[in-house]
């Protein structure tokens, strides 16, 4: 084995072939005639073999019968059973399967199953699952396991039938509040509900659940690519190291709507099934899975995660608010705020003493590192990526192509000449293909779906913690993620903190193209209305702000000043401020922190991240007014075509080339 040297698979398969595995080996450059030799040529992957749009697939074989495959359990029998409220029991035998539209409670009672690329076996765990039509939707299939290692785990009655070979599974309905969001963001009204295409077809089993039979033009099920298994099969087994405690981080990088994402939601949960927990390193700031775009952000994850973001935002173990959608403005601060997170990983996450007390049978004394990369891979966009990949130091790198790059090929980073580094440690790559165009719901597009979080986010109830418990490094990890929302009020109608900004604020930092240049008198108009990061720093590491000598009530702010330094500092979440007084030192602030993490806030940081227009509407006004007041009197929004000197909506040019493309 040649020093330097990396493991490259290439995962693919054909519709004549089975899947084809190809591993080569990229030897170092010292001999020239060698690596030409073994060097990986790039090619275009094959087709896939996909279901299409136009053809409407079935997605459940499951024929629901009562008292022969579905089983209506009473609140009695529920908690004879172990199990909580009514409960719908399903049986369901080895070839079939089943898709759910809507928000239930998932526990496996007998055998296994499959779901979006994860197998449950039976056990005690609930399983939260929210499946909108705004996302792909799970499909359940039976999954082989050892059928007496759960005889004993529920007793269930006997008239349920014992189907050999096949799996029960207990549905129930979950009340969450999560449904609300359409209400606040009108393009997702009835995600959770069938659509007018599918009432006739669709058999509500629950309260919010709905079994549906084939796919439309709205409605798309969940297909894992063949490579897309044989990769997260690869990733489970832990590298040969002659480490004792074998270290993982792996790596996901792809353009654009090739899935990345998802593969790394898949991978996550995979991973989860033989580690405790297990930790999420954000680094795609315009699509965050646990967070509100403009974070980038640490999580430390102990549960699977079954839905799309905005079902699941989490308080981040540790967090930076870059303030944009993009790293375009600020790249140094950028990379600067992924180091400090990938040291506090190494140092505060990545190995702990090993839990001798718990019956959990998964790894507690290690937590591997999933790194969900950009979808910016051209020009600054590839660079920030290969050196993020650098610092991370990866065991498995996960790279999709997508169709983004195809016509535009991509040379590999030459870490050498970039960064006058040495390249990455020996990591296996694997090489995956993108998600099939006709898989993905394309009435929903990405500004969408980042409005989306961010409201959810607003709108969410987080668990209630205690001063100084979250996060500690002698604490225990535990994930911090939402369990309800509250959608009956719009953001104008909830009720505000009102903070006294003269006491509760050391500074106020603007970060962003052209903040630069806001003068002091005009930073209460800046602020009014605008998304903020709560921002805690260590102790002596603010900078001094300067006070008017005329003693004139002014807020903590400083022209051309930069962001909190990553090292020394922590993002806790975003917040609103809805509205500023004119004559006082008073504002009013939304936010779903915990009070007891609000207290340790005293920067607040604007960026480039502004509410969604959804944020400012009331849907509760019957005359489409905001809190009484009539639309067109309304501030900061007008309704109709804008008047004046660009006004008009811009053109933007998306076809042009630099020279050196051409």
């Amino acid at each position: 084995m040649v020093e330097g040297e990396e493991d490259i698979i290439m995962l693919g398969s054909s519709a004549d072939s089975g899947p084809d595995i190809q591993a080569k080996q990229a030897l170092d450059s010292s001999d020239d005639s060698e690596a030409e030799e073994n060097s990986l040529v790039p090619i275009e992957l094959p087709l896939y073999p996909q279901p299409s749009r136009s053809e409407p697939s079935q997605l459940s074989t499951f024929r629901p019968t009562r008292d022969l495959n579905v089983y209506e359990l009473s609140t009695d029998e529920a908690s004879a059973t172990g199990l909580q409220n009514e409960t719908l029991v399903l049986s369901v035998d080895r070839e079939e399967t089943l898709a759910l539209l809507g928000s239930y409670i998932l526990t496996v009672l007998k055998g296994s199953v499959s779901m979006l690329g994860v197998t449950l076996s039976a056990s005690k765990v609930a399983h939260h699952v929210f499946a909108p039509r705004s996302a792909p939707i799970p499909i359940l299939r039976c999954a082989s396991s050892d059928v007496h290692a759960d005889l004993n785990l529920y007793s269930l009655p006997p008239r349920i039938r014992n189907n050999d070979g096949g799996a029960v599974v207990a549905i129930q309905s979950l009340d969450t509040g999560v449904e609300g969001l359409g209400h606040v963001c009108r393009v997702f009204d009835g995600v959770f509900e069938p659509s007018r295409w599918q009432r006739s077809s669709a058999e509500v089993i629950r309260p919010g659940v709905s079994l549906v039979t084939h796919s439309t033009r709205d409605v798309l099920p969940f297909v894992l690519p063949e490579s897309w298994s044989i990769a997260l099969s690869a990733a489970e087994t832990p590298p040969p190291s002659e480490d004792p405690i074998p270290l993982s981080v792996y790596v996901v990088k792809g353009p654009k709507k090739s899935g990345k994402s998802t593969f790394a939601r898949t991978l996550l949960n995979r991973l989860l099934a033989r580690y405790q927990r297990v930790a999420y390193l954000e680094c795609d700031v315009g699509q965050s899975e646990f967070t509100p775009g403009g974070l980038v952000a640490l999580n430390v994850i102990d549960n699977p995660v079954f839905g799309p973001p905005f079902t699941h935002p989490s308080l981040p173990y540790k967090a930076h608010y870059v303030g944009a959608t993009s790293p375009r403005c600020s790249p140094a601060h950028y990379l600067a705020a992924v180091q400090a997170l990938l040291e506090t990983y190494k140092i505060e996450i990545q190995t702990s003493m090993p839990d001798d007390e718990s019956i959990d049978t998964r790894v507690t004394d290690v937590t591997p590192l999933v790194i969900n990369t950009m979808g910016w891979t051209k020009g600054l966009g590839a660079d920030l990526n290969a050196k993020i990949e650098e610092l991370a130091e990866p065991t498995h790198v996960f790279e999709i192509i997508g169709p983004e790059e195809k016509g535009w090929p991509t040379a590999p980073p030459a870490y050498d000449t970039l960064y006058n580094q040495s390249a990455p440690s020996k990591a296996f790559q694997y090489t995956l293909e993108a998600i099939s165009p006709h898989l993905t719901n394309t009435h929903f597009n990405a500004v969408d779906q980042r409005n989306l979080n961010i409201l959810s986010y607003l709108h969410a109830i987080f668990p209630s913690i205690t001063s100084g418990s979250f996060p500690s490094a002698s604490a225990p990890l535990h994930q911090m993620t939402a369990t309800k929302w509250e959608t009956s009020h719009p953001l104008c109608a909830r009720y505000p903190y009102e903070v006294d900004w003269s006491r509760a604020f050391n500074q106020v930092i603007l970060i962003g193209a052209g903040y630069e240049d806001v003068i002091p008198s005009e930073i209460a108009n800046v602020l009014n209305g605008a998304i903020i990061g709560l921002v805690e720093c260590e102790p002596g590491t603010e900078d001094s702000v300067y006070l008017d000598p005329s003693g004139a009530r002014e807020l903590p702010y400083t022209q051309a000043r930069h962001p909190p330094v990553p090292s020394t500092s922590t993002c806790h979440g975003l917040a609103l401020i809805r509205a500023i007084s004119p004559s006082s030192s008073h504002m009013h602030i939304l936010t779903p922190v915990p009070p007891a993490m609000l207290a340790r806030c005293r920067v607040i940081v604007k960026g480039e991240l502004e509410l969604p227009i959804w944020g400012m509407l009331d849907f509760t006004d019957v005359n489409e007014g905001v809190a009484g007041t009539e639309k067109g009197r309304v501030p900061y929004l007008q309704w109709g075509k804008s008047e004046g000197l660009g006004g008009e909506r811009r053109r933007v040019r998306r076809n042009l080339m630099r020279k050196a493309q051409m």
